[in-house]
Parts: structure tokens; sequence; C-alpha cells
């Protein structure tokens, strides 16, 4: 059944409304095709923009995209960069939680997982790894590059460390299981403007591998980064909650999230090109 829409002024936060060019979108939208790649030439340069959704096609009223969730109490495109959806893509980088015997430790009968966190201090809560996907990006290097940046701290690094970052990364970011692929329940999505993601789970089961990555604070944003065990029910970024709950139940380990919500359980295994 069609969900009711009510007619308001659409508008963009003041912070984006004016900038243009391939990251952002216009205010105007007249020339944007929703449900279909995008291809523009801004400065000589074509650019490629999904703006199909994870979930099928959306409706279009007016010329704007309808959020497929139904209403926010926004209109308009808020501070995100694009109109519909926007593609993210998410880091899930776990391994076995171990005592200091290195044993792994267990909570009734299942061995816990840990994973990288980070704190996003304007939010003041613990999230996955990730960000947006940017033009002519493929998901897989968004899903590198925003490691590297938000959990190494990569682009604060010389250039001959940001090149064995890059290295590691490539040698282990091969091979992943995509556990969700669709809307993020974020609080920036607006009537007419959303996030949807893919979450990818890279898992260290040996304990030598994503161990030896150097984790480091991004000294701009003043997020903190650390391995984070999965014993207790924690306060996480937007659905990342629902994210962490799946990664536990693929990877058979100790979930403590206390409303289990295994719908859509299916996965995928997702091969990573080394470039």
């Amino acid at each position: 059944s069609s969900k009711q829409w009510y007619q308001r002024r659409v508008r963009a936060a003041p912070n984006i409304a004016n900038q243009t060019g391939d990251l952002v979108d216009p205010a105007e939208i007249t020339k944007i095709q929703f449900n279909k790649v995008n291809c523009s030439v801004v400065k000589g340069k074509t650019w490629k923009i999904d703006r199909t959704s994870y979930h099928g096609d959306y409706n279009i009223v007016n010329g704007y995209p309808q959020n497929p969730k139904g209403r926010t109490g926004m209109v308009g495109r808020g501070c995100l960069a694009r109109w519909g959806p926007n593609k993210a893509a998410d880091t899930v980088v776990t391994r076995w939680h171990r005592d200091d015997k290195g044993e792994i430790v267990k909570m009734e009968g299942l061995p816990v997982l840990e994973f990288v966190a980070i704190y996003k201090q304007n939010f003041q809560q613990w999230a996955i790894p990730g960000g947006r996907v940017k033009p002519n990006e493929r998901v897989f290097e968004t899903i590198k590059r925003e490691f590297s940046e938000e959990a190494l701290a990569n682009l604060s690094r010389p250039v001959s460390e940001q090149q064995r970052i890059a290295e590691m990364l490539s040698e282990h970011f091969r091979l992943g299981i995509t556990v969700y692929k669709g809307y993020v329940d974020d609080p920036r999505n607006t009537d007419n403007a959303w996030i949807e993601t893919i979450a990818v789970n890279y898992h260290d089961s040996t304990g030598n591998s994503f161990s030896n990555f150097p984790l480091k604070q991004d000294d701009d944003t003043g997020s903190g980064v650390q391995w984070k065990p999965i014993d207790q029910n924690i306060d996480l970024f937007a659905n990342h909650e629902w994210i962490i709950e799946k990664v536990c139940y693929h990877r058979d380990a100790y979930n403590p999230i206390k409303e289990p919500k295994r719908r859509n359980t299916q996965v995928w295994m997702t091969q990573t090109s080394p470039t």
C-alpha cells in the first residue's frame, strides 16, 4: 500500500546547499535520473554515480525521490551529499577475543569476537569503520580507503607508511563475507535522501593478520579506535548493532545483543581485487 506524503518546502542544509561538482548534488534536481547509474561530465572528467537502491526502484513524486522506509520528519537533502540513496560501505574486521594465556574466551559455550571500533565524537557512540562511496569508486575500494583513514589514520602518516598499509590491506582484504546490503537507520536520513550500505566482514581466525594492523586515532576528528570485545550489549551508531549481530551469527560466536534481528540472513562470499 502506498504511504501518505504531504507537501512541504524542500530544503537542504546550509552547509552543502550551494556546493556543486562531483561530490555533492546540486539543489536543482531536474537533470538527475533516479533509479539509474548516472554519468556526468565535470571539468572534462566523466563521473559515474549509482542512484539505484538495494531495495529496488523507489518512488519519485513531483521530481523528488521518496524514502522507501517512509517519513522521517525532515524534507530535502539535509546534510547528505545526494538526493535519493547515498551509497556507503562498512568494514567489520574481527578476531577472537583471547585471555592472557592466548586462549579464546568463551561465554555460554560460544567463542567471543572482537571488532575494530571507532568512536564517533560528534554522536558519542562507537561505530564500524566506513563511509560513503565516491563517484567512480568501486565498493571495495571504499572499504579499504575508509578503513585505512578511520582506523589507521593513514592520511596522517608518512608516504612510506601509507604504502606499507596499502599493501597490508590488499593482502588481507581479499576474501570477506557480505553480511548486509540495504537501508541504514541513520539520524541524517530525510524524506528525500537516505543512506544505504554494504557491510563486509573480514575475520582473523588465528590472530596473526589483522592483529598486526597499526590502529591509530584520527587526529583531525579525535575519534578513538580500538579492538572492542563483543561480550556485552554495546551502544553502537545507526544500525551497526544489527550488523554486529549478523557477524556473530555467521561466525557462530557469542551474541550479547538482547533482541536478535536475524532477518535477511543470507551472506555472500566476496572476492576483493588486490588492486
